[in-house]
């Protein structure tokens, strides 16, 4: 009896330092999205999220280049990015985007989506 209280007692040690790390991963996160730039904040989650190979690139099968900022702006500026990207929240398929990218992403359309 004594060696399954035991078992117990460290299956739920672990279980709540499992917990702990992964709060700290995922759980609410400060999302700076003051001064929001294209270079900086968006270019990287545009590259590793939508201008990956076989999408929004060269020969891919997303519509749009999204390695070419003007491809990209044209998505904004007709309003298909923030519908498909931040609203249905449908792209990317396979691989859905972080709270706090998406925050960044929405703090760039709404400040204007310029290329700085």
């Amino acid at each position: 009896m004594k060696k399954i209280f035991f078992l117990l007692l460290i299956s739920a040690s672990l279980q709540s330092c499992y917990n702990d790390s992964e709060e700290a991963i995922y759980g609410d996160v400060t999302c700076d999205v003051t001064d929001v730039t294209y270079t900086d904040d968006v270019a990287p989650i545009i590259n590793s999220s939508c201008a990956t190979t076989g999408c929004h690139v060269a020969g891919g099968s997303g519509s749009g280049n999204f390695n070419d900022f003007s491809d990209l702006a044209g998505k904004v500026s007709n309003g298909s990015f923030e519908n498909r990207v931040l609203v249905q929240q449908t792209m990317p398929p396979d691989a859905p985007l972080q709270p706090c990218e998406l925050e960044i992403l929405q703090a760039w359309v709404d400040s204007g989506a310029n290329n700085d």
